[in-house]
């Protein structure tokens, strides 16, 4: 049964202007085996009086947070996370836009992982546009074809809405989590979902 990878980002993944945008950017894949609501989330929303609630890494509060990750422990997912120091990149980097850089390094993130780990499952990317999906399809296809793969990744990459996707909101809290454990600001959180990660790779 084909599961579901929930796909969000950390920081600003263009390079120009390196002094005023973020030094790390940050890509987490989040697999689930479903697209159903979360009841961790919904319980959580309950307990602190808050309907409808969107979990955000960098707008949620110190103890929201502290809830948010203890809550979503006994919840079975995967991570697959890529952390870029950009400040660091080859300077064939330096012509790409920032979606190219996203593509680019998702593209490599999934690739990492066999044809056994990862083939014909759903990709789930918040507020995806038309172009964005066309231009990641054609990068998947082409990184295939030249290594030889031939099953696909996926068998649909589709646009979804954090705001009403409980496992885009799971994947923001995790992705700023991993970004802020690599840049060796807070590490507390990630701990607690550190035995979950199957891949964390840091780039360069």
């Amino acid at each position: 049964m084909a599961q579901y990878y929930f796909l969000d980002e950390s920081g600003d993944p263009g390079l120009s202007g390196l002094a005023t945008s973020s030094s790390h950017f940050a890509l987490a894949m989040v697999e689930l085996a479903s697209r159903e609501p979360l009841s961790e989330l919904g319980d959580l929303r309950r307990q602190f009086r808050l309907p409808g609630f969107e979990f955000k890494y960098q707008k949620t509060t110190a103890i929201h947070k502290e809830a948010f990750f203890a809550a979503v422990e006994p919840i079975p997912f995967r991570v697959r996370a890529v952390v870029v120091e950009k400040g660091r990149l080859d300077k064939r980097f330096a012509t790409l836009s920032g979606q190219s850089i996203v593509i680019e390094f998702l593209i490599g993130l999934v690739l990492r992982a066999s044809e056994w780990e990862l083939a014909d499952e759903i990709l789930i990317i918040d507020g995806m546009t038309p172009g964005f999906r066309r231009a990641l399809r054609i990068g998947l296809s082409v990184a295939c074809s030249r290594i030889g793969r031939r099953s696909r990744p996926f068998k649909k990459i589709i646009s979804g809405d954090s705001s009403r996707e409980d496992g885009l909101q799971l994947a923001d809290m995790i992705v700023g989590a991993v970004r802020q454990h690599v840049m060796n600001i807070e590490s507390r959180y990630y701990h607690t979902f550190a035995g979950k990660v199957v891949d964390l790779w840091r780039v360069p």
